[in-house]
Formats: C-alpha cells, sequence, structure tokens
C-alpha cells in the first residue's frame, strides 16, 4: 500500500510540474526555429559566420568582431531564455537593446560569455553586464556542455540568470555607465573569433514604457523646412542627405525637454551640427549646437556642445554610421556618440521650447542622418 502510495504521489508531482513548465512557457515566442536563420541576420561577417547545424546555431568565429548576429526585430522589455555550449576556451556574448549600427555592449547591453575567473577582470567574465557590473556568482558549466540563461528586462530593473543561478539583480539607472544606454533595439549573438552554440532561444514580450516619435518619414520632407539656401538637402536611399554649402533643416514642431537619438555618417572633414531649442537664423536666436566634425584636432570634436564644452575625441570611421544621442532637461545635456557619453554638462544656456534644426556646413563633404526618433521628457 505504501509503495502504490508513494507512486501516486511522485506521478502528480511529475505532472504538476509538467503543468508548471508549460505555465513558464506560456506567452513565449521561438527566436530560432532550428531549421535556419529567417528572423536574424548576419552583420560585419561572411556568410559563414553564423549557421545552423544539427538544429542549433552555430558561431564559428571565421569573421571576428565586430561581427554579430542580429534579431529582426527591436525589443523594448522582455523576459528572453536560451541554451549556450562552449567547447574550451571562449568568449562571446548575448546583445539586447543593441543598435543597428555601432558598438552594441556600450550603445546597448551585453550578457557576457566567458570563462574569465581572475578577479580583477570579473566584469568580463560570465553572467557580467559586460564591463560594468561583475556577476553575483560564477554559474558556468564545465565545456561541452549546455548552459541556460535567462535576460529579464523591464526598465531600470535588469535580472540575469545563468543555469538557474541568478547572477544580476540591478537597477540600471543606479549605474552611470549604464542609465542613458538605449533602452529598446535588437537582440544578438556575438562572434569574438571564438566557437560557440546557441539553442532554443525564446522570448516574452513585456509592456513597454517609451513613447518615441519619429522625425522623418524616409519619403519627404514632411514636418520639415529649410533655413538658409547655401546647402542642398536632399532624400538619398530613405536618408537626410546635405552637401554643397550652409544651411539649415527645421523641425516644424518645438520641444523643450527630450531625448533625441539617430544614426550619422559623414564624409571625410566634413562639418555640421544638430541644433537644440532653435527659433530662427538670427544670430543669438538659433539655441545651441551639438556639433558634428569627425576630424581629430578640431576645437569642438563631434559631440561638443559648441563653444561652451570640448568633447573628448574618439575614432570614427568616415562614411559609417554611428550612433548620437541627446537628452536635454532644462540646463543639463548629456551627448552620447556610439555609446560613449562626451559631454555631461549643466551649462546649456538656452532654456525654453524650441525647433531642432539639422546643419550642413561644408562645400564639397556630406552628412547624412537617419532615424531621427524623439521622446519629449
Amino acid at each position: 500500500m505504501m509503495k502504490r502510495w508513494m507512486t501516486t504521489v511522485f506521478v502528480l508531482m511529475a505532472l504538476s510540474c509538467s503543468v508548471f513548465a508549460a505555465e513558464v512557457e506560456e506567452g513565449f515566442t521561438a527566436l530560432f526555429n532550428g531549421k535556419n536563420l529567417s528572423g536574424w541576420n548576419i552583420e560585419n561577417g561572411g556568410p559563414k559566420t553564423f549557421v545552423v547545424q544539427n538544429g542549433v546555431i552555430y558561431c564559428s568565429g571565421r569573421s571576428h568582431y565586430p561581427a554579430w548576429l542580429r534579431s529582426d526585430r527591436e525589443y523594448e522589455n522582455f523576459d528572453l531564455r536560451f541554451e549556450f555550449r562552449l567547447d574550451g576556451w571562449c568568449n562571446s556574448g548575448v546583445f539586447f537593446h543593441a543598435p543597428r549600427y555601432g558598438r552594441c555592449s556600450k550603445v546597448g547591453f551585453e550578457y557576457q560569455i566567458d570563462q574569465m575567473s581572475h578577479e580583477g577582470l570579473r566584469k568580463k567574465s560570465a553572467g557580467a553586464v559586460f564591463d560594468v557590473v561583475a556577476p553575483s556568482a560564477m554559474a558556468l558549466g564545465p565545456d561541452k556542455s549546455w548552459n541556460t540563461g535567462r535576460i529579464l528586462m523591464d526598465w531600470p530593473n535588469l535580472k540575469y540568470w545563468m543555469n538557474g543561478q541568478i547572477v544580476q539583480d540591478i537597477n540600471v539607472e543606479d549605474y552611470p555607465e549604464l542609465k542613458y544606454r538605449f533602452r529598446h533595439g535588437y537582440i544578438g549573438l556575438q562572434d569574438m573569433g571564438y566557437q560557440v552554440w546557441f539553442r532554443n532561444i525564446r522570448v516574452k514580450e513585456l509592456p513597454g514604457k517609451e513613447e518615441w516619435r519619429s522625425l522623418f518619414n524616409g519619403k519627404n520632407f514632411k514636418g520639415w523646412y529649410q533655413e538658409g539656401s547655401g546647402a542642398h538637402w536632399s532624400i538619398v536611399d530613405g536618408n537626410l542627405h546635405a552637401t554643397g554649402g550652409t544651411s539649415y533643416l527645421v523641425t516644424e514642431d518645438e520641444f523643450e525637454d527630450f531625448e533625441l537619438q539617430t544614426y550619422i555618417r559623414t564624409s571625410r572633414t566634413a562639418n555640421g551640427g544638430i541644433f537644440i531649442r532653435w527659433k530662427t537664423l538670427s544670430n543669438g536666436d538659433r539655441g545651441n549646437e551639438i556639433q558634428i566634425e569627425n576630424v581629430p584636432d578640431s576645437n569642438y570634436p563631434t559631440g561638443s556642445l559648441y563653444n561652451i564644452v570640448r568633447a573628448p575625441m574618439f575614432h570614427y570611421e568616415d562614411e559609417a554610421w554611428f550612433p548620437m544621442q541627446i537628452i536635454l532637461k532644462g540646463s543639463h545635456v548629456v551627448v552620447r556618440v556610439n555609446g560613449e557619453t562626451v559631454v555631461d554638462s549643466d551649462e546649456v544656456p538656452t532654456v525654453r521650447a524650441g525647433h531642432i534644426s539639422l546643419q550642413m556646413h561644408s562645400n564639397e563633404p556630406w552628412i547624412e542622418f537617419k532615424d531621427l526618433q524623439i521622446k519629449p521628457l
């Protein structure tokens, strides 16, 4: 009788566990079909960088940094679950809130996958918020074993699990290095030149908290007008393109406190800017300028609050897209270029509602803008 009773208990327990597992997975969407890379795109790498083998995604390491595998869709808040396997020494990661262009682990976030255990390098070890927050525990399994990973992002709260053990539980706004990162973006798998395998990737979206507005529709100049006639503004492949002198493309609407995101690329020695709180073309009524000039010896290189705060000069590749963020509230402005905070200042002199104005200030060189988005604060 006792044996029969115990058997019944175990069966009921197994059934309850199965029901619980089904409930846990309810609402999740598979991001990998086990057959091909449908729903994903290889960025900055060749076709053999990521392939499907035996029902798993295999990163060959052939292309190396900055190659990565990008999801088709962007995500804001979510519960992401996945499995990964390493074969010996490895360095890789899972990106989220990653930008379309630019440095994924600095503009967005990286769930680090690495066998690093040296105390001085914990911020780069498995389960780290890459290069910022070390994991609270070392939970990586042995070589050639499958590990489970989980990322729960519900801004500003971020949690990581590895093999069922929680390794991160933070408020990202408590960290200066994290608080201004993208709050929406792509999910991605990193190629750092090592072999790594991924499978069972699924996501459950959580309610969003952000409302972004697109400033440019990629088709025409609706919502904009031009001040000055020196430069030529056009639309090339859905991007705003400017060259041939000095003039300004100005939003019809005004904004006072806001967060602005865009991608920019320039030809060699191009000069331009983004004006904030602009009123008119008259001197003294243009608001303040965030400079665009990818020249090492510039007095005010890209990201500078022109004539007020000089930004440090980073290397930007000519004709390559990079993201710029401007966070403006009262007299305080934060400017981020490709994931680096280059200005954090309370010295903005013009505090009022005003237009946003894009400047072209070169003859032969050109500047392009794309994906202009704004979020009023």
